[in-house]
């Protein structure tokens, strides 16, 4: 009998040792996953045909997988929506970002994961007051299920600042290839103020990129204005990492020492690098943000939307070049 009872004794101790244990076993996996880093999960071009209030099969795989990725943000690089066609009304617009909230949005934030943003040019094209007005009806109305830790919000959802496990950060508004005087204004306040200057990394996210990857995108208007007076901008201020959208490649590239991520996209139309002969592929990033100073933004990582499969840098080209300039690739540096 006191054997018995020693057996059930030792049997209940080690099942509460177990129950005991088990938290701090999943805690310790997830610091295996990024260590002491912060992740960051990014994905752009979401958007099929004009019009549409549903997304394709990559995009719903991608937002499932976020459980496996456990991102501690997700950004956004634009073209959440499929506006910029003059003959949808307010109506249809209205639907497609409620289609975005019921596919996307909402899956994210239900897993309490902070949701950074930037306006594409399918979202809110400067020259299309329906689609400005209704993406800012509906951003105003989700500000708060964003969970971002807004540093200024006064010209949210169009440009705006946020500073998350100690990385500053800053969405402007480049949905279209002019930024704006006033913005550049605000931006040089942002990054010289003490909560931008004593963070250890400071990241821009825009939907137009500074220099052209992609042929069908290889002319002005497709990117920013004044490329290199703009990478001049963000290295004056130490900003490390600009990232964008639009031109559905992906592309780590770097110029005059500021990383410049090209992310690709989720929904139609993936396309190929300039001069390069394999075709386009759906895709997402992962940027892991170490604790401390010195933050190396180079260890950027792409993966395919098919299958999860990391995107060898190797077989991407070594630099890219287009009318208005040339990218490095981000893991073998600016060469000379």
């Amino acid at each position: 009998m006191r054997l018995l009872f020693m057996k059930i004794l030792i049997y209940q101790i080690a099942v509460f040792t177990t129950f005991l244990c088990f938290p701090c076993f999943a805690q310790s996996e997830r610091a295996t996953d990024s260590g002491d880093n912060m992740r960051v999960m990014v994905i752009s071009d979401l958007n099929d045909s004009y019009g549409s209030i549903t997304y394709s099969s990559d995009v719903r795989e991608v937002v499932a997988k976020i459980d496996s990725i456990k991102p501690d943000i997700i950004l956004c690089g634009g073209d959440m929506v499929a506006g910029q066609k003059a003959s949808l009304t307010r109506q249809e617009i209205r639907a497609m970002w409620h289609g975005f909230a019921r596919e996307v949005f909402d899956p994210i934030t239900l897993r309490g994961i902070p949701f950074a943003f930037t306006m594409g040019n399918h979202d809110a094209s400067p020259n299309f007051k329906n689609d400005r007005a209704e993406a800012s009806i509906f951003w105003k109305e989700q500000k708060d299920k964003t969970n971002l830790d807004f540093v200024d919000d006064t010209n949210y959802p169009y440009y705006f600042s946020y500073r998350q496990n100690d990385v500053f950060f800053i969405s402007w508004d480049a949905s279209s290839s002019i930024i704006p005087a006033n913005v550049v204004s605000w931006m040089e306040q942002q990054l010289t103020s003490t909560l931008a200057t004593s963070a250890r990394a400071r990241v821009v996210m825009g939907h137009l990129p500074l220099y052209a990857i992609v042929e069908s995108k290889n002319k002005t208007g497709e990117v920013l204005d004044r490329a290199d007076q703009t990478i001049a901008f963000l290295k004056r201020y130490n900003v490390q990492i600009y990232v964008s959208g639009h031109q559905h490649a992906y592309f780590p590239g770097v110029k005059n020492n500021v990383i410049l991520l090209h992310n690709g996209c989720l929904g139609g139309g993936p396309r190929r690098l300039l001069g390069q002969s394999l075709e386009g592929s759906k895709s997402y990033s992962i940027i892991d943000i170490p604790k401390g100073s010195g933050v190396d933004f180079r260890a950027i990582r792409g993966f395919y939307a098919e299958d999860h499969q990391q995107i060898p840098h190797r077989n991407l080209p070594d630099s890219i070049t287009g009318f208005n300039g040339v990218v490095y690739r981000s893991d073998l540096g600016q060469q000379k």
